[in-house]
Protein backbone atom coordinates (compact mmCIF):
# COMPACT_ATOMS: atom_id res chain seq x y z
CA UNK A 1 0.00 0.00 0.00
CA UNK A 2 2.89 2.87 1.08
CA UNK A 3 4.51 1.58 -3.16
CA UNK A 4 0.69 2.59 -4.52
CA UNK A 5 0.24 5.74 -2.65
CA UNK A 6 3.91 6.95 -3.45
CA UNK A 7 3.28 6.36 -6.71
CA UNK A 8 0.17 8.50 -6.16
CA UNK A 9 1.56 11.39 -4.66
CA UNK A 10 4.21 11.43 -7.77
CA UNK A 11 1.76 11.69 -10.07
CA UNK A 12 -0.46 14.45 -8.23
CA UNK A 13 3.33 16.14 -8.25
CA UNK A 14 3.40 15.84 -11.89
CA UNK A 15 -0.21 17.52 -12.91
CA UNK A 16 0.78 20.00 -10.35
CA UNK A 17 3.85 20.56 -12.06
CA UNK A 18 2.19 20.77 -15.67
CA UNK A 19 -0.35 23.18 -14.18
CA UNK A 20 -2.99 20.75 -13.54
CA UNK A 21 -5.23 21.42 -11.00
CA UNK A 22 -3.80 19.88 -7.17
CA UNK A 23 -5.42 16.18 -8.27
CA UNK A 24 -4.53 13.99 -11.18
CA UNK A 25 -6.73 10.79 -12.28
CA UNK A 26 -4.72 8.26 -12.60
CA UNK A 27 -6.14 5.48 -14.04
CA UNK A 28 -9.63 6.35 -15.74
CA UNK A 29 -11.99 3.88 -13.97
CA UNK A 30 -15.14 3.41 -11.72
CA UNK A 31 -18.26 4.98 -11.62
CA UNK A 32 -22.00 5.87 -12.26
CA UNK A 33 -25.67 7.40 -11.57
CA UNK A 34 -26.11 5.47 -8.33
CA UNK A 35 -29.63 4.82 -9.56
CA UNK A 36 -27.84 2.90 -11.74
CA UNK A 37 -25.94 1.11 -8.63
CA UNK A 38 -27.62 -2.32 -9.10
CA UNK A 39 -26.13 -6.17 -8.62
CA UNK A 40 -24.83 -7.71 -11.64
CA UNK A 41 -27.07 -10.02 -12.55
CA UNK A 42 -29.34 -6.99 -12.84
CA UNK A 43 -27.68 -5.66 -15.91
CA UNK A 44 -28.90 -5.32 -19.52
CA UNK A 45 -27.58 -7.40 -22.07
CA UNK A 46 -27.14 -4.95 -25.10
CA UNK A 47 -29.12 -7.75 -26.88
CA UNK A 48 -31.72 -7.46 -25.09
CA UNK A 49 -32.30 -3.89 -25.92
CA UNK A 50 -35.19 -2.97 -28.15
CA UNK A 51 -35.81 0.85 -27.54
CA UNK A 52 -32.60 2.35 -28.59
CA UNK A 53 -32.96 6.02 -29.06
CA UNK A 54 -33.69 7.61 -32.64
CA UNK A 55 -31.33 9.18 -34.73
CA UNK A 56 -28.44 7.82 -32.60
CA UNK A 57 -25.36 5.99 -34.00
CA UNK A 58 -22.02 4.36 -32.80
CA UNK A 59 -20.07 6.98 -35.01
CA UNK A 60 -21.55 9.92 -33.46
CA UNK A 61 -18.80 12.43 -32.14
CA UNK A 62 -20.19 12.12 -28.50
CA UNK A 63 -19.94 8.53 -28.42
CA UNK A 64 -16.11 8.52 -29.49
CA UNK A 65 -15.10 5.37 -27.62
CA UNK A 66 -11.69 5.25 -26.00
CA UNK A 67 -10.48 2.24 -23.66
CA UNK A 68 -7.33 0.19 -23.49
CA UNK A 69 -9.36 -2.37 -26.36
CA UNK A 70 -9.57 0.86 -28.49
CA UNK A 71 -6.73 3.56 -28.13
CA UNK A 72 -5.97 6.49 -30.09
CA UNK A 73 -2.58 6.47 -32.31
CA UNK A 74 -2.84 10.08 -32.48
CA UNK A 75 -4.52 12.93 -30.91
CA UNK A 76 -7.91 13.69 -31.57
CA UNK A 77 -8.99 17.47 -33.32
CA UNK A 78 -11.12 19.30 -31.92
CA UNK A 79 -11.81 22.54 -31.21
CA UNK A 80 -10.32 23.08 -27.69
CA UNK A 81 -11.61 25.96 -25.13
CA UNK A 82 -11.23 26.55 -21.11
CA UNK A 83 -13.80 26.35 -18.58
CA UNK A 84 -13.36 26.31 -15.20
CA UNK A 85 -9.60 26.55 -15.56
CA UNK A 86 -9.74 23.29 -17.63
CA UNK A 87 -9.31 22.55 -21.17
CA UNK A 88 -11.87 20.60 -22.83
CA UNK A 89 -13.73 20.11 -26.38
CA UNK A 90 -15.98 23.24 -27.30
CA UNK A 91 -19.12 21.41 -27.88
CA UNK A 92 -19.27 20.70 -24.25
CA UNK A 93 -18.71 23.95 -22.66
CA UNK A 94 -22.15 25.05 -21.81
CA UNK A 95 -22.97 21.42 -20.20
CA UNK A 96 -20.13 21.75 -18.03
CA UNK A 97 -21.20 24.84 -16.78
CA UNK A 98 -25.00 24.42 -16.81
CA UNK A 99 -23.57 20.84 -14.68
CA UNK A 100 -21.64 22.93 -12.26
CA UNK A 101 -24.67 25.90 -12.37
CA UNK A 102 -26.72 22.96 -11.23
CA UNK A 103 -24.79 21.77 -8.49
CA UNK A 104 -24.46 25.10 -6.97
CA UNK A 105 -28.16 26.14 -7.15
CA UNK A 106 -28.73 22.73 -5.29
CA UNK A 107 -26.75 24.12 -2.59
CA UNK A 108 -23.39 22.61 -3.77
CA UNK A 109 -19.80 23.82 -4.65
CA UNK A 110 -17.51 21.81 -6.80
CA UNK A 111 -13.80 21.75 -8.17
CA UNK A 112 -13.43 20.63 -11.91
CA UNK A 113 -10.16 18.89 -11.09
CA UNK A 114 -8.96 17.99 -14.83
CA UNK A 115 -9.84 17.22 -18.28
CA UNK A 116 -8.86 17.15 -21.87
CA UNK A 117 -4.98 15.30 -21.82
CA UNK A 118 -3.04 15.23 -24.64
CA UNK A 119 -1.36 11.89 -25.09
CA UNK A 120 1.97 13.44 -24.97
CA UNK A 121 1.45 14.54 -21.38
CA UNK A 122 -0.16 11.22 -20.64
CA UNK A 123 3.06 9.55 -21.56
CA UNK A 124 4.86 12.18 -19.59
CA UNK A 125 3.41 10.74 -16.71
CA UNK A 126 3.42 7.00 -17.56
CA UNK A 127 7.34 7.61 -17.98
CA UNK A 128 7.44 9.40 -14.77
CA UNK A 129 5.92 6.98 -12.84
CA UNK A 130 7.85 3.79 -14.30
CA UNK A 131 10.78 6.08 -13.70
CA UNK A 132 10.41 6.25 -9.86
CA UNK A 133 9.84 3.02 -9.93
CA UNK A 134 12.55 1.95 -11.44
CA UNK A 135 14.46 3.97 -8.96
CA UNK A 136 12.73 1.88 -6.41
CA UNK A 137 14.67 -1.37 -7.39
CA UNK A 138 12.28 -2.43 -9.81
CA UNK A 139 13.15 -3.75 -13.30
CA UNK A 140 12.40 -2.19 -16.48
CA UNK A 141 9.53 -4.89 -16.86
CA UNK A 142 8.44 -5.23 -13.35
CA UNK A 143 8.24 -1.60 -13.42
CA UNK A 144 6.08 -1.38 -16.69
CA UNK A 145 3.83 -4.01 -15.11
CA UNK A 146 3.20 -1.78 -12.11
CA UNK A 147 2.35 1.41 -13.68
CA UNK A 148 0.08 -0.07 -15.78
CA UNK A 149 -1.83 -0.91 -13.17
CA UNK A 150 -2.32 2.54 -11.84
CA UNK A 151 -1.90 4.64 -14.81
CA UNK A 152 -3.44 4.76 -18.76
CA UNK A 153 -1.43 4.03 -21.37
CA UNK A 154 -0.54 6.76 -23.11
CA UNK A 155 -3.38 6.98 -25.61
CA UNK A 156 -5.91 4.67 -23.62
CA UNK A 157 -7.27 7.61 -21.54
CA UNK A 158 -10.62 9.28 -22.28
CA UNK A 159 -9.22 12.42 -20.81
CA UNK A 160 -7.78 12.30 -24.70
CA UNK A 161 -11.21 12.79 -26.01
CA UNK A 162 -11.93 16.05 -24.41
CA UNK A 163 -15.57 15.02 -23.64
CA UNK A 164 -14.27 13.45 -20.19
CA UNK A 165 -14.11 15.87 -16.75
CA UNK A 166 -13.08 14.85 -12.90
CA UNK A 167 -15.60 16.60 -10.96
CA UNK A 168 -15.65 17.01 -7.13
CA UNK A 169 -17.88 18.59 -4.89
CA UNK A 170 -15.41 21.06 -3.07
CA UNK A 171 -16.08 19.42 0.32
CA UNK A 172 -15.43 16.11 -0.61
CA UNK A 173 -12.36 17.05 -2.86
CA UNK A 174 -11.05 18.89 0.58
CA UNK A 175 -11.07 15.28 2.19
CA UNK A 176 -10.07 13.59 -0.14
CA UNK A 177 -7.33 16.14 -2.89
CA UNK A 178 -6.16 12.65 -4.72
CA UNK A 179 -9.76 11.55 -5.71
CA UNK A 180 -10.85 8.76 -3.84
CA UNK A 181 -14.03 6.66 -4.87
CA UNK A 182 -15.46 6.93 -1.00
CA UNK A 183 -15.89 10.75 -2.29
CA UNK A 184 -19.07 9.36 -3.18
CA UNK A 185 -20.72 9.63 0.91
CA UNK A 186 -20.64 13.06 0.67
CA UNK A 187 -24.25 14.54 -0.68
CA UNK A 188 -22.08 17.23 -2.88
CA UNK A 189 -20.81 13.92 -5.01
CA UNK A 190 -23.97 12.00 -4.51
CA UNK A 191 -26.05 14.89 -6.38
CA UNK A 192 -23.38 15.02 -8.86
CA UNK A 193 -23.72 11.41 -9.76
CA UNK A 194 -27.43 11.49 -9.71
CA UNK A 195 -28.34 14.42 -11.74
CA UNK A 196 -24.95 13.74 -14.61
CA UNK A 197 -27.47 12.68 -16.85
CA UNK A 198 -29.96 15.78 -16.56
CA UNK A 199 -26.79 17.89 -18.19
CA UNK A 200 -25.61 14.89 -20.48
CA UNK A 201 -22.95 13.04 -18.60
CA UNK A 202 -22.72 9.45 -17.30
CA UNK A 203 -20.56 8.61 -14.47
CA UNK A 204 -18.52 6.95 -16.81
CA UNK A 205 -16.60 3.97 -14.60
CA UNK A 206 -19.66 1.61 -12.15
CA UNK A 207 -18.87 0.05 -9.39
CA UNK A 208 -20.43 -3.35 -10.22
CA UNK A 209 -17.84 -6.06 -11.12
CA UNK A 210 -19.58 -6.98 -14.50
CA UNK A 211 -19.50 -3.42 -15.47
CA UNK A 212 -15.19 -3.11 -14.22
CA UNK A 213 -15.09 -6.07 -16.50
CA UNK A 214 -16.87 -3.88 -19.38
CA UNK A 215 -14.63 -0.95 -19.38
CA UNK A 216 -11.54 -2.15 -18.07
CA UNK A 217 -11.34 0.14 -15.03
CA UNK A 218 -11.96 0.29 -11.26
CA UNK A 219 -14.42 2.23 -9.78
CA UNK A 220 -14.46 6.09 -9.57
CA UNK A 221 -17.12 8.58 -8.21
CA UNK A 222 -15.54 11.74 -10.21
CA UNK A 223 -14.76 10.86 -13.67
CA UNK A 224 -18.15 11.79 -16.08
CA UNK A 225 -17.99 11.51 -19.31
CA UNK A 226 -20.15 13.71 -22.02
CA UNK A 227 -22.65 11.77 -23.74
CA UNK A 228 -25.34 14.00 -24.80
CA UNK A 229 -28.67 13.84 -22.61
CA UNK A 230 -30.67 11.62 -24.79
CA UNK A 231 -27.50 9.21 -24.52
CA UNK A 232 -27.00 9.56 -20.67
CA UNK A 233 -30.38 9.05 -20.11
CA UNK A 234 -31.28 5.88 -21.61
CA UNK A 235 -27.76 4.67 -20.95
CA UNK A 236 -28.71 4.59 -16.47
CA UNK A 237 -31.95 3.84 -17.50
CA UNK A 238 -30.77 0.63 -18.86
CA UNK A 239 -27.50 0.44 -16.84
CA UNK A 240 -24.87 0.79 -19.29
CA UNK A 241 -21.39 1.58 -19.84
CA UNK A 242 -20.38 3.18 -22.82
CA UNK A 243 -19.16 -0.05 -24.07
CA UNK A 244 -22.32 -1.81 -24.19
CA UNK A 245 -24.40 1.02 -25.71
CA UNK A 246 -21.46 1.52 -28.45
CA UNK A 247 -21.75 -2.36 -28.68
CA UNK A 248 -25.64 -2.16 -28.59
CA UNK A 249 -25.85 0.33 -31.47
CA UNK A 250 -23.34 -1.45 -33.94
CA UNK A 251 -25.37 -4.59 -33.08
CA UNK A 252 -28.61 -2.71 -34.94
CA UNK A 253 -26.19 -1.86 -37.53
CA UNK A 254 -25.99 2.04 -36.25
Amino acid sequence: MKHKKSIVALAVLIALGAGSVAAYSLHDGQHQQESSKVSDDQSNSSSSLKDLPKGVKSTDWDLVLVNKWHPLSSEMNFDKVTVSGKVVDARIKQAVLDFQNGARAAGYQTVLVSGYRSIQYQQEVFDNVKKNDMDEGMTDAQAEKATKAVVQEPGSSEHHTGLAIDIAGSDAFEKYPSLEAKMDTFDSQKWLINHAADYGFVLRYPEAKSKIKETGIDYESWHFRYVGVKNAKYMVKHNLTLEAYVKALKEAGR
